[in-house]
């Protein structure tokens, strides 16, 4: 095993003869940064790996937390009074195959019989 290990390295190094690496004290300075600057340019070089799915689980949970939060906290909107009353006590009548509120119609008829009124 040995005398292969040997072989190969001999071979590699044959081959590798005419290669020279001229940058070795720029890679050293990044690799092992000395001050404060090449420090904080390789923190920010940093390579993050995040777990999608708990991370996905948790924004998932968080949105729901304040959807139900903030849907609690919301003013009940007050219905507009209806014109003719509470839906109990409006009639419906039937014109010309269609359906319509009795006083929806009344309030329109009016309005197309003196179209000066508001």
């Amino acid at each position: 095993m040995d005398q292969e290990q040997s072989r190969l390295k001999q071979e590699l190094d044959r081959e590798l003869s005419d290669l020279k690496f001229s940058k070795q004290a720029e890679v050293i300075g990044r690799t092992h940064p000395t001050t404060l600057r090449g420090r904080l340019r390789a923190l920010w070089n940093k390579e993050l790996e995040l777990p999608v799915i708990p991370l996905g689980t948790a924004f998932a949970l968080l949105f729901t937390a304040a959807f139900l939060y903030h849907g609690g906290r919301q003013p009940k909107s007050h219905p507009e009074p209806i014109p003719g009353g509470t839906p109990e006590q409006r009639m419906l009548i039937e014109t010309g195959g269609s359906i319509y509120w009795k006083d929806e119609i009344e309030r329109r008829l009016s309005q197309h019989e003196n179209p000066n009124q508001g």
